[in-house]
């Protein structure tokens, strides 16, 4: 079954590479530009209703109702991504409080606050276009290499589907899987968010993070280094459960990790200076 999680995990690269610039492809100069214009900056609903009665009846009209559902999915998606996987996972951890779990969720944290500490160092810009897009609010301050949602989804997807989905099902939780993530990592392609090296080099350092965590710090009969310190400090020697009360740990870590509680401290001592 372990080619079927990594035939998986390339279906969604390309998937999350190719699908941003496919929409892009057109034959004739007024359908790209009525394409770019959807896919990057969205006008009011005002001036899209104006372009809809004003369209010429031999020019395709691109802000039907299948392209603004889709465009409408991919943004709900894209924005929700990190609150979703993040309390799929703890409810998922919540559920099982096992040895396994614990050691997965540190090794997330962990993956996380390393694609932190790279986009420090490589100082890498992300898209020009992201300061022109209003439909972005907040607009993020650091840098965007590489792209952090990525790596937790290459993390949280691949720890999950090799190390805790049984081997039978992996084909179908993979398929759902590389679905859930391209959608999501278009949409921070799409919004300029990041460009497409910055998610394609997230997404495979999340990959390889968890194999590598998988494979040496688990152990394929779960007799690695880090669960087993895991078994001896964190769960119950009784039970082999994380005690309910120590819950608020993973919670209040991933609020600061995953929340990006560091650039919100930034943000706000910056406007305390200015």
């Amino acid at each position: 079954m372990t080619n079927v999680v990594v035939a998986a995990l390339a279906i969604l690269t390309l998937c999350s590479l190719a699908f941003p610039t496919a929409a892009f492809i057109s034959t004739s100069t007024s359908s790209r530009a009525a394409i770019g214009r959807f896919h990057t900056i969205r006008p009011p609903l005002s001036t899209r209703l104006f372009e809809q009665s004003s369209t010429p009846a031999s020019t395709p009209d691109y802000h039907k109702s299948t392209p603004s559902i889709m465009y409408d999915f991919t943004t709900f998606v894209g924005k929700s991504a990190s609150a979703f996987v993040s309390v799929s996972f703890f409810l998922l951890l919540a559920y099982h409080r096992d040895a396994l779990l614990v050691t997965l969720f540190i090794g997330s944290i962990i993956n996380s606050v390393w694609g932190k500490i790279l986009k420090k160092l490589l100082n890498h810009d992300r898209p020009a276009e992201l300061q022109l897009n209003e439909n972005v609010k907040l607009k993020p301050s650091d840098g965007g290499m590489p792209s952090s949602h990525a790596m937790s989804l290459g993390f949280i997807g691949t720890a999950i589907l090799m190390g805790v989905v049984p081997g039978e099902k992996q084909l179908i939780v993979s398929a759902i899987m590389a679905t859930y993530s391209a959608i999501a990592l278009r949409y921070r392609v799409r919004d300029h968010l990041h460009t497409v090296e910055q998610v394609a080099v997230g997404l495979f350092l999340g990959v390889g993070n968890a194999i590598t965590w998988l494979k040496y710090g688990v152990g394929g009969d779960h007799s690695g280094p880090l669960i087993t310190w895991v078994k001896d400090h964190c769960v119950s020697a009784d039970s082999g459960l994380l005690p309910y009360p120590a819950l608020a740990v993973p919670v209040i870590v991933g609020v600061l990790v995953v929340g990006s509680f560091e650039r919100r401290i930034a943000r706000w001592l910056q406007n305390k200076r200015n």
